[in-house]
């Protein structure tokens, strides 16, 4: 049997006794930085990454760090022990915490909250048959941050949830496809893998996922993409840290490719999986 434990300010506890104060200014006013991870043997994957880019992401509101890595394993295995999963998906938060004076002021410390349940990847039909995706014209505020602002992504959700389609890429004003909603872009074109590299989230699973890729015999380039480039991509994969590369074969109703999930597409996974397993054992071990 298997239950849900979360962890507020380091705090393991039942889901439903996990709270934080409506005076938190994440709530009140949308500030706070957040990562996903999950671990792989037990063992978080890359989560000094991890850490590194909350909080490059809290430096957007003047929050430094106040808890360490450390603290993280502890809290992940706390997790893993008393709930029964086998592996988790981490959704880790920061805010400055609760309101104090004017209207960005706080009082007392700051909030650290992490969310850990079952990975839920997606089905395997979807890595055997491939998703699809839509495109929409936003930009993501602070692009190169994780925060919880997400309002400018609603509008591609809600775009993708009408086409039945499984994301939705950001296309700036001058025409160029910058990342997904909640996932990073990347195309195939022979041997030749690109993918944005400017307004976008550097995404800690596309970095892993690089070396493994150049191992294989592929090549590495980051540029921009329109539109036409992905449509007429040999395949096309997103990139999170649950989906690890997850493969597209419809954009806007284009077809990629011959409309069937590519081989490279199967291959990548299979070795960046395995490579997860591997690093996440190393570093746990460090």
């Amino acid at each position: 049997m298997t239950d849900d434990f979360f962890a507020v300010n380091g705090q393991v506890m039942p889901a439903a006794e996990a709270t934080i104060s409506v005076l938190d200014l994440g709530f009140l006013r949308g500030i706070g930085a957040f990562e996903t991870f999950r671990t792989y043997g037990g063992h978080p994957h890359a989560l000094a990454e991890h850490l590194r880019r909350v909080w490059e992401s809290a430096t957007s509101f003047g929050l430094a760090p106040f808890f360490a890595e450390a603290d993280c394993r502890r809290v992940v295995a706390e997790i893993l022990r008393r709930s029964g999963h086998t592996e988790l998906r981490v959704n880790m938060l920061v805010t400055p915490g609760c309101h104090g004076d004017g209207v960005f002021g706080t009082t007392g410390q700051p909030t650290w909250v992490m969310i850990a349940r079952d990975v839920h990847a997606p089905p395997e039909a979807d890595y055997a048959h491939g998703v699809s995706a839509v495109t929409f014209q936003a930009s993501r505020h602070l692009p190169a941050f994780k925060t919880t602002n997400y309002l400018s992504g609603t509008k591609g959700i809600q775009l993708a949830k009408a086409a039945a389609a499984h994301e939705a890429f950001y296309v700036d004003d001058a025409g160029y496809v910058t990342e997904g909603v909640t996932s990073n872009v990347l195309i195939l074109q022979g041997k030749r893998i690109m993918t944005p590299n400017t307004d976008c989230l550097p995404g800690i699973t596309k970095a892993s996922l690089r070396p493994v890729a150049e191992a294989l015999g592929l090549s590495w380039y980051e540029c921009r993409l329109t539109r036409d480039d992905v449509y007429t991509a040999d395949e096309v994969w997103i990139t999170s840290a649950v989906r690890e590369v997850l493969p597209v074969v419809r954009v806007d109703g284009h077809t990629i490719g011959d409309g069937v999930v590519g081989p490279w597409a199967k291959r990548l996974r299979t070795a960046y999986h395995a490579n997860c397993l591997e690093s996440a054992r190393r570093d746990a071990g460090r």
